[in-house]
This record gives structure tokens, C-alpha cells and sequence, in this order.
């Protein structure tokens, strides 16, 4: 053997001897072998190299060419010799692949052209039998050789025992010399004829000999193909079918040592007649065996010497639903799990996975025959629980596609994504969810929409938000409160009015400038206590105010100051109270106080009174003054008391103190005359000036009658009934006190009239056409009577 040979991928012994298992190996390789039978028990040769495997026969190197008829070949000659030339082509290619290199072509060319026209033809064989550029080199060579050798063929026949298969020898003596050369014996069929008992048909024995070497040449590899040759030379060789008693001889298959040998490939090899079914196996404790190709290894069935392990066969391929580069369906079959097996171009050396099929240790995963789909289950130590899932339902009526994870799933869309449900849509998150849209977003409900947060909810917008509710919007916030916080301006803007009904309490701060504006009315309702506190100074300006309560009002700071641009009115339908520390009334212009009643004035202290001009006092009926203590009357200028009737003084102790005083003269009916006239004229300004004055409080009763109608009404549109109730009583009252001043002012006309006076007739005409609507009684009104 000259060359080396490496252990191949995968080689299957299958419904073949090995005796054919081993010829056909051999034959594939260019190995051939012969055996030396000399010395026991033989020896087997063999050889790849037929130029320098073989010696020469041992005891004559050279066998001569004599005639059958011409002697009795008894020692090295040849008495036949028959030659046959075959026109093979001249030139071999073949291909074949290997999936780890698929791109790559994979063959070989061999040009051994002989002298002939058809050695231009080519032989051309897929596949080759390899994997590798190396291999295909070796055996283009092998199958070239192999080519050469069927090309010359020789028979020889002989009686030189010294013969034997594998040996060379020198041949001579050919008639016309062309073909004496050395030889190497590659068939050597030994013939002897043996009639045994006395008296048995030598002619019956001679056919039978022809029968027997034909059906022992069947299976000769030398002369497979030039066996109707072989034959020929049988039958027409007596020595070979039907010689004498006790003949032998020996045919010989010859080639010219010049030409290279190799075997012709006649053990063929078995062609596998269909897919068969195995078992994935690989090491113990392993769910999943696989290489970087998703090879598996399989356990066939009729494999007696398997362990059902990582050794049983090679890695086999796995046709998947799609093989693309980089894409399409993967899906390894596991240990345990059976599937088919299949042979490219039937060769058992070449298998392939096709499929898989469930049995008794691996059901179907679903018991309804409507179910379909694919089903996975989690490696290592998963059980019947652990699987992701591509389900089908196709019972009509109940059509559902379910898609179950696992654990984790991921969704990859690169472009647009469009999902449509006709009816309705159910999401479930056990955990967190988390989505990204990088663009702009737009959800459309066309009905109602719910969503519920049982605990916390952000929403963060780092630009603008615009939220758009077509009819109304109710937000409900639970007891924990609600923050709103604006960095920047506000504004909302409410068509319609705003209601804001808070249960519990609310507190407002804003830490710069608040402007409120209403260009309608605005109304606040409190129905507890409401405190407005301001540190700095806080200003109301209103067209018009009022404010209403309905208990007690109570305005408290460290100075009040009231300015009214027009006049300041104080109405009560009780008692005016006024209480301080001291008490200062400027009125720059006149000044009328009016009571119908009693008027009453205490002053626990001193009482003082100044007037820069003159001040009168009238009193229509009577005028006491009492005073408990010391009174002082001090007159810068002049004092002028008159009495127009009689002056009556009751003094314990009278001290008068003067510079000077005159006494008028006459006394008697003098100074009762000059003291009569003093008091007239006195007691007419002073009626006068008390026609006047009552006139102008019973313009004030007038007015406060109206005003107090007018609140009354004001009250009543406020829903302060009660209110409204007081001030429509309080208005009948100033009525009737305006009446009852009337009545009671009417003795003043008649006194006037009766002193004579004509400035007393004169003011009594003013007074009357002044007012002339309010002199009287209302008009339709009789006026009252005491």
C-alpha cells in the first residue's frame, strides 16, 4: 500500500455480506488483493500500486507461446493465448458537494486519452464520493487508472503449475511478436478433470465442467466485463471443458505490468429503497444534542450493535420548513423524539432527517382533531407546563389562533403594524408595562372608554398637552388629595360656567400675583366660616357692594377708615351702637339729626359742645335738662335769652360774676313789654328754624321708607327671606313714625300762625313748597289721627 487513506464521515453496512461490504469499499478506493496459497494457511495481499506490488513467478520467470498441437504442454508454455482491446473514453469527471462549503466547486478532471476516435468522450459521475478537494484529486486518479486498466486484456491457457494470481512473468514467442512483454497474472482459474469411478461418461462429464466454471466466473471482478470473452474461450478450449481423463490446466487472466491496475467497481452498492425512522439519541442526561448545523444523531432500528448514544451515527442533517441565509424554520428534534430518514440518491451513507413522527412515549399535544399548531417544550428539566405555543382552533363556531410565551416574547415590526379586532380586545399585564413610541401617537375610541389605575399613575408631557372634552368631563379624586403644579402660566377657559364642589377643605396659595376676572357676576358660597387674610394691603373695588349676613357682621383691625364719595347711609332694624375711646364728628356742611321719639344722651363724663357759628336749640313742646353734677355755660360773645311768657328760676344758692350788666328800664309792664318782644322774635326764628328742621326729618323717615322697601326686595331676590321679612316691617315702621311726626308737628303750624308773624307765615310757605310730595301724607293716604 503507497497510499494513505483518512477514515470516512459516515459508512453504513446494509443487506450486504462482508464479503461485499469490504469488495465494495475496496473496489471504491482502487484496492485490490490476492492471496498466496503456497505455504498454509495463505497469505492475503493487498495493494493499491500495481507497478511495485508484485514479484515474478518463482521458478520460471518466462512462459513461451506453444501450439496445442504442436507438443504436449507439460511445462512453461502457453498454448493459447487470446488478446481483446477495449475503446473506453478517455476522459472521467466527476462532482459532488458539501453543505459546509456549498458554493465551492467540488470535482475533478482526468484526461487519459487512448489512440482511438471515442477517447474524446468523457465518463461523468455524480456524486463522486467525497467532501474535499483532495479527495476528489485521489479518486479522479483512481477511477482514471481504472479506466487504463479494462483498455488490454489477455487469456492465456497453460499446463505450468508454477502459476498463481498476483505474480508477474515474462511472455515470448508470440507469432508476430507484438505482443510478448512482461505480464501480470491478474486471474488464474484452475481446471482438473477427474472422471472418477470406472466406466462413467467422460462426455457427460466434460459438459458438466463448462457448467460449473461459468457459474464460478459469474462473480470474477476481473473478467466482469469481458465475460462473454471468458466463455467463449471455455467452450472452445477442450482442455477447459472436456479434456482427457485425469487433464488439467489453468486459465490465465492477463494485463501488461506497463499499465496501471485498479479493480472495476462491481460489488455495487445497495441503494436504499425508502425513507426509514429512528430515534434521536445522544449523551446520557441530555435533552437537546446538536452541532453548529442542528445535526442530530439517530438510532435506527435495525442497528443491533448501537448503544443509543452519541456514537450510533454520524451528525445528520435536518430539513427544516425554510433554509435561508441567516433565515427561515429551525426546529431541532430532540432526544427521545423519532423521525424519518431518508438517503440522498439512496445512499445508506448519506442520510437525511425529512420529518418526525409522534408515537407511544411522544403523543400528539392535542386531543381534539380541529387543534393544530406548534408546541415547544422548556429544556432542560421542563415538564407539560413549561412550552411556548402557535395554537389552532378550527371547530366552526369556536375558531381561535392562541399564542402562549413561556417566559419572555418579543415583537419586531419594521415598518407598519395594523392590528384589527372585530369584536372585543382583552390585555392582561401581571407586572409592568413599558411603551416607546418614538413619533406621535392617536388613539380614536369611538364609544366610551375606561381606564382604572388601582394605585399610582405619572403622566409626563415635556412639551403640550391639549385635552378636548366634547360635552363634559367629571374628574372624581379620592381622600389622598390632588397636586396640580404648573412651572409656567395658566389658563383656563370655561364657556360655560364652573361648578367646584369640594367636601372637605381646600387651601389656595399662590406665592406671586393672582388676578381673578369675571366679566359676569361671581358668587361664593361658604357654609361655615370663611377667613380672607392678606399680609400686605388688600383693596375690593366694585361698581356696587353689598354684604349680606345673615347673623352678626364684625369688621375688627387696628384703624378703620371709611370714605364715600357721595353720602354714607347706616341703616338697622335694631339699635345703632356706637362705642370708643373718644369720638370726633366733622361735617363741613350741614348737620341734621331727626328723632321722632325720645331721644337720650348720657355722658358719665364731661359733654362738650362747640359750634363756630350759631347753635339753636328748639324744642315745640317741652325742654328739660338735668344734670346731676356741675354745668358751666360760658359765652364768649353774647348770650341772649328771651322769654316770651314768664321765666321761672328755682336756685338752693345763685353766685353770678360779671364785669358788667344792665338791667333794661321800665320795669313792670316795661320790661314785660321789652321781654315780650324779645321772646317774640325769638320764639319766631326759633319756630322758624323748627319748621325747617322738621321738614327735613320727615324727608329722612321718606327715604329710609324707601330704602328700606328697596333692601327688603334685595334680600328677597337673594333667598334671604327672613331678611326681606324685617326690612318690609322695618319700612311699615318708619310709615307710621313719618305719620306720627305729622300729626304731632301740626301744633307748631298753629302756634306759628297765632304769633302773627309774617317770617313765620313766610318759612311755613317755604317748607310747604319745598317739598310739596312729602309735606303731606302720601298721596291716597288719609292722614292718621292721635
Amino acid at each position: 500500500m503507497t497510499a494513505s487513506y483518512a477514515p470516512r464521515r459516515y459508512c453504513v453496512q446494509y443487506r450486504e455480506s462482508d464479503f461485499q461490504f469490504l469488495s465494495r469499499l475496496m473496489e471504491d478506493e482502487g484496492i485490490y488483493y490476492w492471496f498466496d496459497a503456497h505455504d498454509a494457511p495463505g497469505t492475503m495481499y493487498l495493494s493499491d500500486s500495481s507497478d511495485v506490488a508484485h514479484t515474478t513467478l518463482p521458478a520460471e520467470a518466462t512462459l513461451r507461446f506453444v501450439e496445442g498441437s504442436a507438443a504436449d504442454a507439460r511445462y512453461n508454455e502457453v498454448t493459447r493465448w487470446t488478446s481483446a482491446r477495449r475503446l473506453e473514453s478517455g476522459k472521467y469527471a466527476s462532482l459532488d458537494s458539501d453543505f459546509k462549503a456549498i458554493r465551492k466547486k467540488l470535482g475533478a478532471n482526468m484526461d487519459v486519452a487512448d489512440d482511438h476516435d471515442l477517447s474524446d468522450f468523457e465518463l461523468f459521475e455524480f456524486s463522486g464520493g467525497y467532501f474535499a478537494s483532495a479527495d476528489a484529486d485521489s479518486r479522479a486518479r483512481v477511477r482514471g487508472d481504472e479506466l487504463i486498466a479494462r483498455r488490454d486484456r489477455h487469456w492465456a491457457t497453460t499446463s505450468w503449475p508454477d502459476v498463481a494470481a498476483g505474480q508477474r512473468f515474462t511472455f515470448e514467442g508470440d507469432p508476430d511478436g507484438s505482443r510478448d512483454g512482461e505480464y501480470l497474472i491478474a486471474g488464474c482459474t484452475f481446471v482438473l478433470t477427474h472422471s472418477g469411478y470406472e466406466g462413467l461418461s467422460m462426455r457427460e462429464a466434460g459438459e458438466s465442467v463448462a457448467d460449473v466454471l461459468e457459474a464460478l466466473l459469474a462473480e470474477d471482478t476481473v473478467n466482469a466485463e469481458t465475460r462473454d470473452v471468458v466463455l467463449d474461450i471455455i467452450h472452445s478450449t477442450p482442455a477447459l471443458h472436456g479434456g482427457a481423463r485425469g487433464a488439467s490446466a489453468f486459465l490465465l487472466t492477463v494485463l501488461p505490468v506497463e499499465l496501471p491496475f485498479r479493480p472495476a467497481r462491481c460489488t455495487p452498492k445497495v441503494t436504499m429503497p425508502g425513507p426509514q425512522s429512528g430515534i434521536v439519541v445522544g449523551p446520557k442526561g441530555q435533552e437537546i444534542h446538536a452541532d453548529e448545523f442542528g445535526r442530530v444523531k439517530v438510532q435506527f432500528h435495525w442497528d443491533r450493535y448501537g448503544k443509543s448514544d452519541e456514537k450510533s451515527t454520524c451528525y445528520i442533517r435536518v430539513s427544516q420548513p425554510w433554509a435561508g441565509k441567516g433565515w427561515g424554520g429551525y426546529f431541532i428534534p430532540r432526544i427521545g423524539q423519532e423521525v424519518i430518514v431518508d438517503f440522498l440518491n439512496g445512499d445508506p451513507d448519506r442520510p437525511i432527517i425529512m420529518g418526525r413522527v409522534y408515537n407511544d412515549e411522544q403523543p400528539i399535544p392535542y386531543e381534539s382533531p380541529t387543534q393544530s399548531g406548534f408546541k415547544t417544550r422548556s429544556t432542560p428539566g421542563g415538564n407539560p407546563n413549561h412550552y411556548n405555543e402557535i395554537r389552532f382552533e378550527d371547530k366552526k363556531g369556536k375558531e381561535e389562533l392562541t399564542v402562549h410565551a413561556e417566559r419572555n416574547m418579543s415583537t419586531t415590526v419594521e415598518n407598519d403594524d395594523s392590528t384589527t379586532v372585530m369584536h372585543d380586545q382583552f390585555l392582561t399585564v401581571d407586572n409592568d408595562r413599558t411603551a416607546r413610541v418614538r413619533g406621535n401617537e392617536k388613539w380614536t375610541v369611538e364609544k366610551d372608554q375606561t381606564t382604572e389605575v388601582v394605585k399610582n399613575q405619572v403622566n409626563r408631557v415635556n412639551l403640550m398637552q391639549t385635552n378636548t372634552v366634547g360635552i363634559s368631563q367629571v374628574n372624581a379624586v379620592g381622600g389622598g388629595g390632588q397636586t396640580n403644579q404648573v412651572v409656567g402660566p395658566q389658563v383656563n377657559t370655561f364657556a360655560g360656567g364652573v361648578t367646584t364642589i369640594i367636601t372637605g377643605n381646600q387651601a389656595h396659595t399662590v406665592n406671586g400675583s393672582q388676578t381673578i376676572g369675571v366679566t359676569g357676576s361671581q358668587t361664593t358660597s361658604v357654609t361655615g366660616a370663611a377667613t380672607i387674610t392678606s399680609s400686605a394691603e388688600m383693596k375690593i373695588q366694585a361698581a356696587s357692594r353689598k354684604d349680606i349676613s345673615n347673623g352678626e357682621t364684625s369688621i375688627m383691625a387696628n384703624s378703620i377708615k371709611v370714605v364715600s364719595n357721595t353720602n354714607l347711609a347706616l341703616m338697622a332694624v335694631g339699635n345703632i351702637d356706637a362705642t370708643s375711646i373718644g369720638s370726633n364728628t366733622t361735617v363741613l356742611g350741614s348737620n341734621s339729626s331727626g328723632y321722632i321719639g325720645m331721644n337720650s344722651e348720657a355722658n358719665l363724663g364731661m359733654a362738650r359742645s362747640t359750634f363756630m357759628g350759631m347753635s339753636i336749640n328748639n324744642a315745640l313742646g317741652m325742654d328739660i335738662s338735668n344734670f346731676a353734677g356741675l354745668q358751666i355755660e360760658n359765652a364768649v360773645a353774647l348770650k341772649l335769652i328771651g322769654v316770651g311768657a314768664a321765666e321761672i328760676a328755682c336756685r338752693t344758692l345763685s353766685a353770678e360774676q360779671q364785669v358788667l350788666k344792665t338791667f333794661m328800664p321800665g320795669a313792670g309792664a316795661g320790661a314785660a313789654a321789652g321781654a315780650g318782644v324779645a321772646g317774640a322774635l325769638g320764639a319766631a326764628a326759633g319756630a322758624a328754624a323748627a319748621i325747617v328742621d322738621i321738614s327735613a326729618t320727615l324727608k329722612q323717615y321718606e327715604d329710609a321708607q324707601i330704602a328700606l322697601k328697596e333692601a327688603a326686595k334685595e334680600a328677597a331676590a337673594e333667598g334671604l327671606p327672613g331678611l326681606a321679612g324685617r326690612l318690609s316691617n322695618l319700612a311699615k315702621v318708619a310709615e307710621r313714625r313719618r305719620s306720627d311726626a305729622f300729626a304731632t308737628a301740626l301744633p307748631g303750624y298753629s302756634l306759628a300762625e297765632g304769633l302773627g308773624a309774617a317770617t313765620v307765615t313766610q318759612q311755613n310757605d317755604a317748607l310747604t313748597n319745598a317739598n310739596p310730595t312729602t309735606a303731606g301724607p302720601p298721596s291716597g293716604e288719609t292722614p292718621p289721627s292721635r
